[in-house]
């Protein structure tokens, strides 16, 4: 079974990319973004809170957490 469908809101630039990548393979773009569908469809977020790395904010933000403590539970911490 067919269907069309019309998708608004897609970057151009990677539509594009994704129609060559398509083409390059001998696909046509409908069975290229079916296959893209299923495969997005199949992944399922599995981040362990184990897994997760820290993330530099630069600098000024190394009392972020504390701060944020300070202004939502009033806890006083000395910054400096």
């Amino acid at each position: 079974m067919s269907l069309q469908v019309t998708v608004r809101d897609v970057n151009e630039e990677v539509f594009k990319e994704f129609k060559a990548n398509a083409v390059q393979r001998g696909l046509k773009l409908g069975s290229a973004l079916t296959l893209a569908m299923e495969k997005f469809m199949s992944q399922k977020r599995k981040t362990k809170f184990t897994a997760l790395k820290p993330v530099a904010w630069g600098k000024g933000t190394e009392h972020a957490s504390d701060e944020v403590d300070s202004i939502l539970y009033g806890e006083q911490y000395d910054f400096h």
